[in-house]
């Protein structure tokens, strides 16, 4: 069998310039390039610095990886860092206790309890709506989705807002991403112990996080009433229907900031992405505006095509735990093995003309590969808050458009691709009321 290709890279530092550069262009420039599995080299690969990492684009190989624990784990760069920012949780716990974790808090997530905060989010929506006056007024439109999507997960989470530290968190989401991106690219990861200024940064945004969680978790007595409707409530009294053993105080803190950060930023950068995307297409505002009977539908598969071209999880990583193959190509064991949604979901074999917007795609049945499409991951290790998410952006872009007419401002947005995607500064548009029909 040949060597996998890939790009050449700096002679001493591989890709690491081209990812810190643009890292998303890089990987779909390499794609165009090489094809559906592609080596990265990141330092010399001599000398015992540094590693190549290998990328699996096409769909049959990402559900393998994301299917096969057998052979391919968890135990990557990118989850250790993110482990030393946010503690341990869902999305970086492995192993029985990542399945016990995934027992007990996918019991709140279920179709019923997910449908009872439909009232809530619709609460939400409407007082973004009433906070805009429409008057051609232009908003930066992630700074509008990241305060409802937060108020959302504050309220469903305590059962009251969270207003208070909405700034803070705003502002701490994007430094972690920042430090902990730049950590996962080094190819000399320190210790966090010792005291880089890099550390010292990622330290303080950690130590600032888990005392807003702290904070919010204190407001809340633990004696209260096991019959409210809040997350935190069902959290403390859940079970794991195998041991009938609940969660400790600080697994508890734990899956609660990551309930916080991950609740509301992908949600949020998921609206802005599919608002800019919308906002250059009236036609479909006006569908769905109408409110006909295609109109929910048509918000869903809306929401669904912005998260195909700005999957808010760009990239994932699993390492291979024995030697297997990808696309057909040897790949020894320790590998790290990237998947990259922002490149499978531009796969032209299964996304014709992949770089336009068109919701159309997720109306009807259409025949794709499952793994074609994966914004939320896949397998056991799916979001278990994916409909929660699905249905909180849905319920905001019904009533938005319902009521304003959305223009995007300029043409251009430019993404930096941290812990999850994100804009790089306002997105901005203007949002005009619609005026009811026989109105003049």
């Amino acid at each position: 069998m040949s060597a996998i290709p890939g790009p050449p890279g700096h002679p001493l530092l591989g890709v690491v310039p081209a990812f810190e550069r643009d890292m998303l262009g890089a990987l779909e420039e390499s794609f165009a390039a090489y094809g559906d599995c592609v080596a990265y080299r990141f330092g010399p690969g001599w000398g015992g610095i540094g590693f190549t990492a290998v990328a699996a684009y096409h769909p049959d190989d990402v559900a393998r990886a994301l299917l096969d624990s057998a052979v391919f784990g968890r135990d990557t760069v990118g989850f250790t860092v993110i482990r030393e920012s946010i503690g341990d949780g869902l999305l970086t716990l492995t192993g029985e206790t990542w399945r016990r974790h995934r027992r007990i808090v996918q019991q709140l997530f279920t179709a019923r309890r997910v449908a009872g905060y439909g009232a809530l989010m619709a609460a939400e929506a409407e007082r973004t709506v009433a906070a805009t006056t429409g008057h051609g007024d232009v908003v930066d439109l992630h700074d509008l989705m990241q305060r409802y999507t937060l108020r959302v997960v504050g309220r469903a989470l305590f059962g009251d807002d969270i207003d208070a530290v909405v700034g803070e968190l705003q502002e701490l989401v994007g430094l972690l991403g920042e430090t902990s991106t730049a950590r996962r690219l080094q190819l000399f990861r320190l210790p966090l112990s010792l005291p880089t200024p890099r550390n010292r940064t990622l330290r303080d945004v950690r130590r600032r996080l888990f005392a807003i969680a702290d904070a919010v978790l204190d407001g809340c007595a633990h004696d209260a009433d096991p019959a409210a409707e809040n997350l935190l409530t069902r959290l403390r009294g859940a079970r794991d229907e195998d041991t009938g053993a609940g969660l400790s105080d600080q697994e508890i803190r734990d899956e609660v900031l990551g309930f916080l950060l991950a609740g509301h930023e992908t949600t949020a950068g998921a609206l802005t992405f599919t608002l800019h995307e919308l906002g250059r297409r009236p036609d479909i505002q006006d569908r769905i505006a109408a409110a006909g009977p295609e109109a929910d539908a048509l918000v869903r598969a809306s929401v669904m095509e912005g998260m195909r071209l700005y999957p808010p999880a760009h990239t994932t990583e699993r390492v291979t735990l024995v030697d297997t193959e990808i696309a057909g190509y040897p790949v020894r064991a320790g590998t790290q093995v990237l998947i990259s949604p922002w490149v499978t979901h531009r796969h032209p074999a299964f996304w014709p003309d992949a770089h336009r917007f068109d919701p159309s795609r997720f109306v009807g049945t259409h025949e794709r590969p499952r793994y074609a499409y994966l914004p939320f991951g896949g397998g056991a290790r799916a979001c278990v808050g994916m409909q929660f998410a699905l249905q909180e952006a849905t319920v905001v872009l019904k009533a938005l458009l319902a009521r304003f007419r959305v223009d995007t401002v300029g043409h251009d947005m430019t993404l930096t691709p941290l812990l999850t995607l994100r804009p790089d500064g306002p997105v901005n548009a203007r949002l005009t009321a619609r005026v009811p029909a026989g109105v003049r």
